[in-house]
Formats: structure tokens, sequence, C-alpha cells
């Protein structure tokens, strides 16, 4: 098991490796290699859910020594949640890859920096300390801000320069608390160890506790992103390339989250049980409120899902800062989720802007008489995103509205409104582009899905069905981790 976990490591860092090493004159074998090793990749996290840490609280499996007259050692381990992750990366980066048109798959530096930011996504969720899990938070803006400076849109220099300047702030506040962390614990053990079994073991005082909370939170809010500090977002979804969106909608927005559960509710519990209501769960179901009506006005296609993708994210950190069992569960399980939704919805744009070069609603009409099969997998994409009872996006948002209603009844309430709003501006968006006689003669001509492209979207309508008919399989991945969680809440909240 050590040794796969650290392949999901070595095989996307050295497959980004060859890709660079390789000739341009052989552009077009760049494509099939990462393929083939993101299939590598993919398949040994399907390998882990067999495993026997699939489905435990996180555990330490292997220890290096860093610096050691200082005690700072870097570790990996898993989880059931990690686990889950970790497929989610190499399934969108999989997808991604077989998705991507002909200018990018013959590009190596577009394929490489999509294989580092895999090597550095699964960094982050395989992670046993502040400090490896720092390093890889920062890892993964490298190859970011190329798939957007270098590939993105027009205005890309704009929109990268914001995502880099908003995420590295955030950073700052992480730094501070691992440094922090790290003097603390060398005052109680003698060595600056900052794992997670030793800071499991940390005694702080209410007032440590809660600067700390403060200073992690604050940097993880910023990455998942929480109202107000999600301006970077829908800048950074437009003008990146189809596959860094997916990416960053796919996965990226999760690391935050992730941070939060494994790093901010276990180890500074008097912090979140401080803060949790004026913060976290006031700002998340602003939010859900707004992202919505905001994703509503839109006539950028693309922008709209940006928006719905601050809504989304609201549910998740709402279920997170309610604190209980099935509030947790079900943020975890959205968290994958809308991964799936958001990571199909971005594919699906980036497929139709090909063929117009456009993603104004408006510019379109009519579609489903010339793509209907394109047609049907975005209406069904959209019923997923909405909520609809039987596919993967009710599963998550139902458990997260009933987790959180014994500790935020009113807030809870208007949270279930955003439900509402989604349809409104899913389906609202869908008549616009889909529906009715076709506006604009470009569109009659326009090709519906190929091969390569229903083979790429396929796997994700299929976990959407999947998840929704049978949600007990996903969640029997992260039982173990969400009580844990809302048990230490539990413990601390009769301590006070």
């Amino acid at each position: 098991m050590i040794s796969i976990m650290f392949s999901l490591l070595l095989v996307p860092f050295f497959s980004a490796l060859l890709i660079f090493l390789i000739p341009n004159s052989r552009k077009e074998t760049f494509r099939p290699i990462g393929i083939a090793f993101s299939l590598i990749t993919l398949t040994q996290c399907v390998y882990l859910l067999f495993g026997e840490y699939a489905k435990t609280e996180f555990t330490i499996l292997s220890t290096f020594q860093w610096i050691q007259s200082y005690g700072i050692n870097l570790h990996f381990g898993l989880s059931g949640m990690s686990t889950l992750l970790l497929l989610l990366s190499s399934l969108l980066v999989f997808v991604s890859l077989l998705s991507i048109g002909k200018d990018h798959s013959e590009s190596k530096g577009f394929v490489g920096s999509l294989l580092m930011l895999h090597f550095a996504i699964n960094g982050v969720f395989i992670s046993g300390d502040l400090i490896s899990l720092f390093i890889f938070f920062e890892a993964l803006l490298i190859p970011m801000y190329f798939l957007m400076g270098i590939w993105g849109g027009e205005n890309r220099r704009y929109a990268t320069i914001k995502f880099i300047l908003y995420t590295v702030f955030g950073s700052v506040f992480i730094f501070i608390g691992t440094v922090y962390t790290a003097v603390l614990s060398f005052g109680v053990n003698g060595r600056l160890a900052v794992d997670f079994e030793t800071l499991s073991s940390l005694s702080l005082l209410e007032s440590q506790s809660k600067t700390l909370f403060l200073l992690f939170t604050f940097g993880f809010l910023i990455k998942v992103p929480i109202f107000p500090l999600h301006t970077w977002l829908p800048d950074a979804h437009v003008e990146a390339p189809t596959a860094g969106s997916i990416m960053l909608a796919g996965v990226l927005l999760k690391v935050g989250a992730y941070g939060i559960l494994r790093v901010s509710i276990p180890f500074f519990t008097e912090g979140f049980l401080a803060y949790k209501n004026l913060i976290v769960a006031i700002l998340s179901v602003v939010g859900i409120i707004y992202g919505a009506i905001v994703a509503i006005a839109q006539i950028d296609i693309k922008k709209l899902i940006a928006y719905s993708s601050v809504s989304h994210m609201g549910f998740v950190m709402l279920g997170i800062s309610a604190g209980g069992f099935l509030s947790i569960e079900g943020a975890i399980i959205q968290m994958i989720n809308h991964g799936i939704t958001a990571g199909a919805l971005f594919m699906l744009v980036g497929f139709i802007y090909e063929r117009r070069h456009t993603r104004k609603i408006s510019d379109f009409g009519g579609v489903k008489i010339s793509m209907p099969r394109y047609a049907a997998i975005f209406l069904f994409t959209s019923f997923a995103s909405i909520g609809l009872p039987g596919l993967n996006g009710f599963v998550g948002e139902f458990m997260i509205l009933m987790g959180s209603f014994n500790s935020y009844k009113i807030l809870t309430s208007f949270a279930a409104f955003g439900v509402v709003l989604a349809a409104i501006y899913m389906l609202w968006a869908y008549q616009r582009m889909f529906t009715g006689p076709i506006k604009y003669e470009e569109n009659e001509s326009l090709s519906d899905l190929n091969s390569r492209e229903t083979a790429s979207i396929a796997p994700l309508v299929l976990l959407m069905l999947f998840i929704g008919i049978y949600p007990n399989y996903i969640e029997s991945f992260v039982i173990q981790e969400a009580s844990f969680l809302s048990d230490t809440i539990a413990m601390f909240k009769d301590l006070k």
C-alpha cells in the first residue's frame, strides 16, 4: 500500500518530465503518453478503494527525516476522504487529457503542466504534516499559473495574476500558522514536529487555538473560495483553458475545504467552536444565495457555471460549520459530487466553444436540433447539478440541509432556497441555448459529440447516476472520518 501511495506522486511527476524531454517533432505522442500514465494512476486509485485504509480515519503510513536536528520530518498517509479525492483527481486528469483539442494535445507544455498539477494535488491529499501540506499547496499553483497564463483566454494575464495574488495571500496565513504551531510544538516536545499525530496530542490554550484556527481557516477559505473572498474564481474559470477549468472546479476548490476538515477542525477545535457561526456559517449561506443570484444574471455560460460553484461550495462549508455527523458526511460527499458535475459542465462548455468560439448564451438557441446527443448530456448534467433526486447532486445537498437544520434552522431555510435558484439559472440557460428553432445559421452545421468526446464525458455521467442511485457505496468511505470529526466537536462542546 505504501508503494502505491508514493507511485501516485512519482508516476505523474516522471511522466511530466518524460513529456518535457520528448522533442516537438513527436508532438503526436504527448497526449497518448499522458493518457497512458494517467490511466496507471487512475487504476492505482481504484485499487486503493479496496485497501485497508480506504474507509478509515487518516493514518500515517510513512515518514521521511528531513531536518533531523530540529525533528522536522515529512509524513504521508491515507484515509477514506483522501482516497476518494485522489480517485476524483486522477479521473479528472484522465478525462481532461482525453477531451482536449488538437492544439493543446500537441503542446508538451500543456500536457506536462497538467500532469505536474496532478502530482501536486495528489501530494496535498496524502500529506500527513503541515509542512508537506503547505509545500504541495504552493506547488500546485505553479502548473496552474502556466496553464492559465499561457493557454488561457484574452484576459488571461489579469485572471492569472489575480488568481496567484489571492491564493498566495491566503498561503501567507497558512505559513504563519504552520510556524506558530511548530514553535508551540517545540515548547512541549523539544522539536519542531507538526505531523498530524503530534498535533492531535498537543494541548493548546483556548487563545492559541482560536488564533491558529483563524490563521489556517482564513487561508483555506480563500482557496474554497467563500464569499466575499471568491472574486478571483469567476475570472480564473472564464480565462482558463477547458482542462484548467475542469481541474480548478473539480479538485482545486476542494483543497481548501479539505484543509479545514484535515487541520482546522481536529487540531484547533476550540477556535472552530468560537468562530464557526459568525465566520463560516453565515458567509456560507450568503455565498449560496449570492452565487446563485449572480449566476442567473450571467450572459456567458462559463461564467454562470463559475458562479454556481461559489453557490455549491457554500453548501459544503455550511455542512462543515454545522459540525454534526450527517452534515459533515454530506459535505465530504458533496465535495466529490460537485467535482464530478462541475467538471462535466466545464468540459461540455469547452466542446461547444471549440465549435462556435463563443460562450454567450444569446449566440445559441435551438442547438438540440443540430447536437441532440450533446443537448441530452448537458440536460442530464444540469439536473445533477441542480440536485434532482436520483442523481448525485441530491445526495450531498440533502444530507447537508438535514444535518444543518438542528444547528441553524433559519440559515438552513435560506440555504434551501439556493436549490430553487439553482434550478432557475441552469434550466433557464438550457432553455435559451438548446430549445426552440435555430436562431443563427452558424448553429445549423454544428457537429454532435464525436466518439472521443463522448468517451471523455461518459465516466462522469455514469458516476452521477451511480452515486445518485447507490449513495451508500460512497458514504461507506467517509463514515469513519465524519464520525471522528463530529465526535471531536461534540467532546469540546461538552467540555465548555
